[in-house]
Order: structure tokens, then C-alpha cells, then sequence
């Protein structure tokens, strides 16, 4: 019956070495194959799959450094909707490291066979495949229909006359139900699994239920069982941590993530997501790390962007701007540049090579190549003025005028924001955001650096804890002098400080210098009501 079943199907085996392309073909023709393709590495398969649909791949996963490897192929036919539920995806390796094989299986190929191949070997494993693809076909088609309610109806009749495939097709319509927003259904069905055995995919399932639904800390609860009970089961870990991040535990998410990535290192969105989460976190280090992996990972995958380079070289500048020894300084920057060099050869978008410029700006100023770093900046704002730009483009312009405050470039910096502002009068959060970098004229790492002090201080200063308050608030002006926010919130504490001293003469001082920062508060401003109420207070005492 198979053999009739593979004389009408199209196969495409995917490897580098000839010999093997021979052999599977022969193999493959012992079956009953007649239309079989081959293609030497990932970049002519996916070619081929974009001229024709073939039924069942075979694809060795190390193509050499210059392709794209299994992993990444089977990623790129799914991001672009060239495989099919119906179809069948087998995975071929000579390899046997931990990490090939769990980021492979990651993907969720039907198959996986390590070579050498026999033809009693691929007979069995192809003949057990196919047969379960022929037996579940009408479901697959109508998952690869999106038509979840027939593909329901269709499990439920077949559920009750095919023992064999019990399992599979409790697990799909558990996922179909997720995919149709029934969770509530999709519970029952996974609840009773869980009662009969707790199988791995019955709790998982169970997890994104609850999840979905909006029951966050229960999922978070089945998830975190998962993982005591099946260690290794690294997607327990993405859930859990949304789950984490839902709740504002975000260090926790870190922590989790950065489990899974230690379990399966070749999954490239995690790396990403511990990247930009780590970024958030203030936690430069793991975050460049991380952003090095990723962009390693990217080379020659569908997931690669500009913005995956420049993330990481903005995260090795945050580094070099925080980092206290000369030579970590001068080590940072010099990665930052390098990390720049595949935008400059890869893209040739204006706004990538402005940002690309920007970063490289920084790295140079970080170097202590004056020179260099003014041309980059120059590089950029020539740029700028070359693209028609518009409110949409705030992001680039405030990036382009923080990069230019980071390296000296104050003029230059206030002359964008100006100029910019005074273009779209009617936009109001383009108008308050301009502002706010007028106050704060330093780099987004320093103007963060400030932000954290502040939060610390008004902390400290709701425990009534004001000597510490005032500190806190000391060190952020230290950054940025001329918040306005900052300045009364340092007024506020200073107040109060007074009220519990016998000699305030200093702290009377510290409020005059303080006060004559915020004289040219317009009365537009949003704080101007704040700053009006705090300066009569201190007019009260004399001031």
C-alpha cells in the first residue's frame, strides 16, 4: 500500500555530500518514490520549496558554515508557511551534541534520523510516519485550512475508532480547541489526561490554558510542576516565564530564561528574549551576551534584523559608558564597532545606517577617537537631512540627538530636538518627549542611571527614611541637574528634612541653589503647578 502511496508523492532530501543525495535517492526508489529533488545546502532548498510543494523532506542538519543548517531551514519554511501540517519534515544528522540535537528538536520536525542510514531503518521510521499522516490527514488539512471547528469535529469522531493514534489526537484537539478560544474545553481534555497519567504535553497544554484564559498564577503554578517533574522540557521555561512577566517578577523571568537558554543555547528568539529583557533589567552584561549569541544564531536565518546588530553594539556602548576601567572601556567600544560591521555590509536602508552611525559614534567617543566618533555623527545627521522624516520618526530623532549629548555634541543635539519640534507644534507627546530630553541632555543609559536614583529616593522618602532620600536624590542630580521632576522631588524631602532640624541654615542653602535651577519654568510646563505649590512653601520660610 506504501508503495503506491510514495509513487504519488514529491520528496526533497536536503545534504551537502553527494554520496548521501545518491544513496537516499536510491533508497527512496526501493520504496516507491519517483519524484524526489535534492538540493545541496538550505539556501537551494528553500528555493526549490518556493517553486514547488513537496510532500516529505529529509534535511541534514550541519550544511557547513556558509548555509544555513537543518534547524534553520525547517524555521524558515515555517515562518513562511511553506510546510504543511499534512507534510512530513525529517531531520537527518551524523551529529549527536546535546545542543544540535535540542535545538533541532526545538522546531518539532516529524522525524529525526541519525546517520548512517539503512534502508530497513528508513523504511520503518518512514512506513510509521507516513501511515500516521495518512490516518490523521483530514484533521492536518483542516488545521493547514485554519478551520479549527471542523478540525474538532473530525478528532472527536475519530477518537472513538482509532486506539492507535489516542494519544495524538488527544494532544491536537487540546491544541485545537487553544487555537478556536475554547480554553475551557481545551482544560477538560488536558485535565483528563493528567487524571489518567501526567504526561508532559497534557500539562503543558494544561499550562497555556490557564495562561490564555487570564488565570496567570495558576499557569504559572503547572508550568513551574512541569519543570520539577521533566527538567528539560525547555519550552516549560518560555511559559513560566511569560507568566513571571505578567505578574512583574521580570527578574524572575530573566532567571528562568536564562535556564532554558543553558538547556538548549541554539534557540534563537530566547536568546533575544533574554537579550532585550536583560537590556530592560539594566543588566548589560547578560543582555550583551546574550544579544552575541543571537546575532551568531541569526547569520543566515529568517529571524536576522538590523535592529539585532544594533542592540547589541548600543548594549556593548552601555557597557563602555558604565564600566569604571580604562581597558573595559577601550575592550566594550571596540566590540561595539565590531558588532557594526555586518549592518554596514548587509544593509543599505538610510535609517539603518543612521542608527549604525550613531552607534559607532559612541564607540568611537568611548575610544577616544575624537575625530572619528564627530565624522560618525556627522555621517548621521547628513543622513537625516538626505530622508524625508516625519512624527513617526521621533525614536531616530531622539536617538540621533542622545547620542550626540553622550559625546559632547550638545549643540548639534539641541539644534535637532528644536528643529524637529518646532515641525509638528500640534503633536503633544512628540512635544513633551522633546522636553524631557531638553531637561535630561545625557544619554539614555545616564538618563536610566537617574531615573533608578529617583525611584530610590522617592522610596526612601515614603519610609520616612530622608537622609537617604536626600542622597539618593543627590546622586540622580549629579546626572541630571536640570529635571524639573527631580529637582522638587529634592525640594519636597529638604522641607521635611527642615521641619526636623534645629539649624537648617545648610539645607535652606541647598534649597536656594535648587530653586534658582527651576526659575525658567514655563507655565506651560507640567510640573509648573507642583513647582508653584513647593516655591510658596519656601517663601513661608523665608526664602
Amino acid at each position: 500500500m506504501l508503495f503506491r502511496s510514495y509513487k504519488q508523492k514529491s520528496f526533497l532530501v536536503i545534504d551537502d555530500f553527494d554520496n548521501f543525495l545518491v544513496s537516499m535517492k536510491q533508497m527512496l526508489r526501493r520504496m516507491g518514490a519517483e519524484q524526489i529533488d535534492s538540493a545541496r545546502n538550505g539556501d537551494e532548498a528553500i528555493e526549490l520549496c518556493l517553486r514547488r510543494h513537496y510532500d516529505i523532506v529529509f534535511c541534514d542538519y550541519n550544511m557547513g558554515d556558509q548555509h544555513k543548517n537543518g534547524q534553520q531551514v525547517l524555521e524558515e519554511l515555517r515562518y513562511r508557511g511553506l510546510i504543511k501540517h499534512t507534510d512530513l519534515f525529517i531531520m537527518v544528522s551524523a551529529e549527536a551534541s546535546r545542543d544540535m540535537v535540542m535545538g533541532a528538536l526545538e522546531y518539532q520536525p516529524d522525524g529525526y534520523i541519525t546517520k548512517p542510514i539503512t534502508q530497513s531503518v528508513l523504511q520503518a521510521r518512514l512506513d510509521k510516519l507516513f501511515s500516521q499522516k495518512i490516518a490523521t490527514h483530514e484533521i492536518n488539512r483542516a488545521m493547514d485550512q485554519q478551520d479549527y471547528a471542523r478540525g474538532i469535529s473530525l478528532v472527536n469522531t475519530q477518537i472513538k475508532v482509532d486506539p492507535k493514534n489516542r494519544s495524538w489526537l488527544l494532544n491536537t484537539l487540546g491544541t485545537l480547541y487553544i487555537l478556536n478560544g475554547d480554553y475551557a474545553h481545551a482544560k477538560k481534555v488536558y485535565e483528563d489526561v493528567i487524571k489518567q497519567r501526567p504526561l508532559d504535553w497534557a500539562q503543558m497544554g494544561l499550562g497555556k490554558a490557564l495562561y490564555l484564559e487570564g488565570n496567570v498564577r495558576e499557569a504559572a503554578a503547572t508550568f513551574s510542576a512541569l519543570i520539577e517533574q521533566s527538567p528539560h522540557l525547555v519550552g516549560a521555561y518560555d511559559w513560566l516565564a511569560k507568566c513571571q512577566r505578567e505578574t512583574g517578577q521580570a527578574r524572575k523571568a530573566q532567571e528562568t530564561i536564562q535556564e532554558a537558554v543553558n538547556i538548549s543555547p541554539r534557540a534563537i528568539l530566547r536568546q533575544q528574549e533574554l537579550a532585550h529583557l536583560s537590556r530592560q533589567l539594566n543588566d548589560l552584561e547578560v543582555a550583551a551576551k546574550a544579544f552575541k549569541a543571537s546575532t551568531k544564531l541569526s547569520d543566515k536565518s529568517c529571524y536576522e534584523s538590523p535592529e539585532l546588530y544594533l542592540d547589541h553594539a548600543r548594549t556593548l556602548n552601555d557597557l563602555a559608558e558604565t564600566s569604571s576601567a580604562p581597558k573595559d572601556v577601550a575592550r566594550y567600544a571596540q566590540d561595539a564597532i565590531t558588532a557594526l560591521e555586518p549592518v554596514k555590509r548587509k544593509y543599505d536602508d538610510a535609517r539603518v545606517l543612521m542608527r549604525g552611525s550613531l552607534a559607532e559614534a559612541r564607540g568611537r567617543h568611548y575610544q577616544k577617537h575624537e575625530e572619528a566618533s564627530r565624522n560618525a555623527a556627522a555621517q548621521a545627521r547628513r543622513l537625516l537631512s538626505e530622508t524625508e522624516t516625519g512624527e513617526e520618526d521621533l525614536d531616530l530623532v531622539l536617538e540621533m540627538a542622545e547620542t550626540h549629548f553622550a559625546i559632547g555634541a550638545t549643540e548639534e543635539a539641541n539644534t535637532l530636538l528644536r528643529d524637529f519640534a518646532e515641525r509638528f507644534p500640534g503633536n503633544a507627546t512628540l512635544q513633551t518627549r522633546v522636553q524631557e530630553l531638553l531637561e535630561e541632555p545625557v544619554s539614555a543609559i545616564q538618563r536610566q542611571q537617574a531615573r533608578t536614583l529617583n525611584r530610590e529616593g522617592i522610596a526612601l522618602y515614603e519610609q520616612e527614611k530622608l537622609t537617604e532620600a536626600l542622597a539618593q536624590f543627590e546622586k540622580a542630580l549629579a546626572i541630571t541637574p536640570k529635571q524639573p521632576g527631580l529637582n522638587l522631588n529634592y525640594l519636597q524631602a529638604l522641607a521635611k528634612q527642615m521641619a526636623q532640624v534645629e539649624r537648617p541654615e545648610a539645607l535652606l542653602q541647598q534649597a536656594r541653589e535648587t530653586l534658582s535651577r527651576l526659575e525658567g519654568l514655563s507655565e506651560g510646563h507640567r510640573q509648573y503647578a507642583r513647582y508653584q505649590q513647593i516655591r510658596k512653601r519656601y517663601q513661608d520660610l523665608g526664602l
